[in-house]
């Protein structure tokens, strides 16, 4: 184990690296996950992105998953702004290990020159009582993989390797990612308003889906199916805006065509 490796270890109960896995969040559900786990595989066999989608994860890249097993009773609501925060703490990762200014599309994607080169997947465990008895944080980035490896995606997807032409110290970017991770989880847990509020402004300043035009792709005018699949066979089913701004929340304000704002709280948009 590196001194990397062993910091982060000291920060969690266990942690596990593996050759391959069907998926670290899954393997974070387990029964036998009894306290905090983090879990590092070089490749994952079944990973998943966000609505069951495929998320490409072969060598090269950098998938980990972050289990929280909380120690007191919490309403699973306490943890709503997570995948939010989440997604400033990777932005923060990247950028002071990897020398690059990537931006994010809201909620959770992280975007490098208008590929996406990282997502974010966060589930958890309710209690009958609706207290959170397992919060699980799955994060994918496409670090080292080579140009071949998104030939089909090249126009929505790449590594950082790929669009920067430098490597991915990977030990340095797990050290950084995990440190920040667990003062978010904290940061939840007790209340930590100033670290939240950092993180919502961190998020406001590097949101590249404000001041777009975007199309709310809502899963109610699907019928069941994937919006993302809708979209692209009839982009005209789904209702646009402007976006701009962030709310406290890391919701997305729109301005709508008829003057009105709305907020939007879940779910992803089309940016054009």
């Amino acid at each position: 184990m590196n001194p990397f490796e062993k910091t982060v270890s000291r920060l969690a109960d266990t942690l596990v690296l593996l050759d391959e896995v069907d998926s670290t969040n899954e393997y974070c559900k387990s029964d036998e996950i009894k306290g905090d786990v983090v879990v590092k595989a070089r490749r994952q066999l079944a990973g998943r992105g966000r609505m069951g989608r495929r998320f490409y994860s072969d060598e090269g890249g950098f998938y980990i998953s972050y289990c929280f097993i909380p120690r007191d009773k919490i309403p699973a609501e306490r943890f709503l702004p997570i995948t939010g925060m989440c997604a400033s703490v990777v932005l923060d990762a990247v950028k002071n290990t990897c020398g690059i200014s990537p931006k994010i599309k809201w909620t959770n994607d992280i975007l490098l020159d208008e590929r996406k080169i990282c997502g974010i997947l966060t589930e958890s465990v309710i209690s009958g009582g609706g207290d959170m008895e397992k919060l699980i944080i799955g994060i994918g980035i496409n670090t080292n993989q080579g140009r071949e490896a998104f030939s089909e995606l090249c126009n929505i997807a790449s590594s950082i390797y790929v669009l920067s032409g430098e490597k991915v110290n990977e030990e340095e970017l797990l050290l950084s990612l995990s440190q920040g991770i667990f003062r978010v989880y904290d940061a939840l847990c007790t209340g930590d308003e100033e670290l939240m509020r950092y993180h919502v402004e961190n998020y406001r300043d590097n949101c590249m889906t404000i001041g777009r035009e975007v199309s709310i792709l809502s899963p109610h005018l699907c019928g069941g199916e994937d919006p993302r699949v809708v979209f692209e066979k009839d982009p005209r089913r789904f209702p646009t805006a402007r976006a701009v701004d962030i709310d406290e929340a890391f919701g997305l304000v729109l301005q709508c065509p008829d003057g009105q704002k709305k907020t939007v709280t879940f779910g992803e948009v089309s940016v054009r």
